[in-house]
């Protein structure tokens, strides 16, 4: 791992009259050994060494002196070389290298990084949309692939940026507070950092003040994937290629459960519980979210709210096709069941049977004019005297804060808040407005929020098989697919801030 991270070398060649020299140095530019290089032939083989040409290079300062190489030219722009520890030509093998003058981007140095970065332009948020896969540059000369990071530019403009680690072994090397930069919403960091080559390649780096923990150790040097400054600060370089993927690949611990076609005919079942407040009458100051989100500052910290009465529904869920659900760009559930009010239009505690044929629930669908994933209710339900009304729900899943323990309760905040609105539908007439509601599925709030809870989760049944694998296999489908969601939309398994 160190040496995949931490060093290489490289050596320069100079005549000199007559004669060859060199200098070989590493990558952290801490060594500068001088070299003398001569041509041998052998007529017969000499220790490890056949028969043939080759170039020997002497080491001449201590303490590498002890040391020599073996270079066996096979072009003008490829060397072969061997290490070897003792005096020529008996010493021991050590280890095998290749030199050349020609290398890919997958070999490329601190200083080609560097210059490239130097010839750049900025990119527009335009330039950046889609799934990339970062390369880090380290000091061995070999570019890691670290993350993919996934630049989606919102309907509104914004850009927002998520970052998905490779494998565990590439996150290991890679620090929270690197991967807490990739994870952002704001497109004013990339701006300063991103330099444009071609239209699917970029280069980058990240320029920041190390933790004082990091620092210390690290002091004016450069370690593996961190490149000092001239000012003292260090950074992290690295290439962006651009993918033909549309989406974030799947997390790798998800794939088992997520890349399984489960067969047709097979459907999922759940019952919802929730229960809040009507404020008939009520209306929120703008449409969509900004809107919604009002209805919020309506609740108190305790007590019912003014103007407010109890309401709730209590329905079970119907998802006919396990893979068109989760697949489908809708992923739609139909639903049946009641909803009750303690008041609503002049009557008092008032219970509703929905209307199964016309009421739908849609999983994490992202809205086309936002661009985040919402979870939508359409609950359709009638009066005795056939008066038909309908409640139109969102709960707004997109992030707002940090990762972490923050991330953590955003995502059970937005999972159980519902912010709704309650309609009238009008023979030949616009429907009309009659007012808001705010709900809540109770999540570990207290001891009847832990029965709903329990019972919710209980309530999760696969239809059409009796097999216990598929019930399996379906269930982990479903939950796959909501896990690999919140990780990337929330990542709470980042650090808190």
């Amino acid at each position: 791992m160190s040496s995949a991270l931490f060093t290489g070398f490289k050596k320069e060649f100079h005549k000199d009259g007559n004669h060859y020299t060199g200098i070989t140095s590493d990558t952290d530019d801490r060594i500068h050994a001088r070299n003398s290089l001569e041509e041998i032939n052998l007529d017969k083989p000499a220790g490890t060494l056949e028969e043939g040409k080759y170039v020997l290079l002497r080491y001449l300062d201590f303490p590498w002196t002890g040391y020599y190489d073996i270079f066996k030219v096979i072009n003008e722009d490829l060397l072969i070389g061997r290490v070897y520890l003792g005096e020529y030509p008996h010493g021991t093998r050590v280890f095998t290298f290749p030199m050349t003058r020609k290398y890919s981007f997958e070999q490329m140095t601190v200083n080609d990084h560097q210059a490239l970065y130097a010839t750049g332009t900025v990119p527009s948020a335009q330039d950046l949309q889609g799934v990339w896969r970062m390369d880090v540059i380290s000091n061995a000369n070999h570019a890691g692939g670290t993350a993919y990071l996934w630049f989606d530019v919102k309907p509104d403009g914004r850009i927002e940026s998520r970052y998905l680690l490779m494998g565990l072994m590439e996150g290991l090397v890679t620090p929270s507070f690197v991967k807490d930069h990739f994870q952002l919403n704001d497109f004013t960091p990339f701006h300063d950092e991103i330099r444009k080559i071609a239209d699917n390649f970029l280069v980058g780096k990240y320029v920041t003040s190390l933790p004082p923990a990091v620092s210390s150790l690290m002091q004016n040097s450069s370690l593996g994937i961190f490149h000092a400054e001239a000012n003292g600060e260090f950074g992290f370089y690295y290439l962006l290629t651009r993918t033909d993927l549309k989406q974030l690949p799947t997390l790798t611990l998800l794939s088992p459960f997520l890349d399984v076609y489960l067969p047709d005919g097979l459907g999922l079942t759940f019952n919802e519980e929730m229960v809040g407040w009507y404020f008939e009458g009520a209306t929120t100051p703008a449409p969509g979210r900004a809107g919604d989100l009002t209805i919020a500052s309506r609740i108190p910290s305790s007590g019912a709210p003014a103007g407010g009465v109890d309401c709730k529904f209590d329905v079970h869920m119907t998802a006919s096709d396990v893979n068109e659900f989760i697949d489908g760009p809708e992923h739609e559930a139909q639903m049946e069941g009641t909803i009750s009010f303690a008041s609503f239009q002049g009557a008092n505690q008032v219970t509703y049977v929905v209307d199964a044929s016309n009421s739908r629930f849609n999983y994490l669908e992202v809205n086309e004019a936002t661009g985040e994933a919402e979870m939508r209710y359409h609950i359709e339900f009638a009066t005795p005297q056939g008066r038909r009304f309908y409640l139109e729900g969102r709960k707004y899943m997109q992030k707002d804060e940090a990762g972490g323990l923050r991330g953590t309760r955003e995502v059970l905040d937005d999972y159980t808040t519902l912010y709704a609105h309650i309609y009238e539908r009008k023979d030949g007439q616009p429907d009309a407005h009659l007012g808001t509601a705010y709900m809540k599925f109770r999540t570990f709030e207290d001891l009847a929020a832990i029965g709903n809870l329990v019972g919710f989760l209980g309530s999760f049944q696969v239809t059409g098989t009796d097999d216990p694998i598929l019930q399996m296999q379906a269930r982990m489908r479903f939950l796959a697919f909501t896990a690999q969601f919140v990780q990337i939309e929330y990542d709470p398994l980042a650090p808190g801030q």
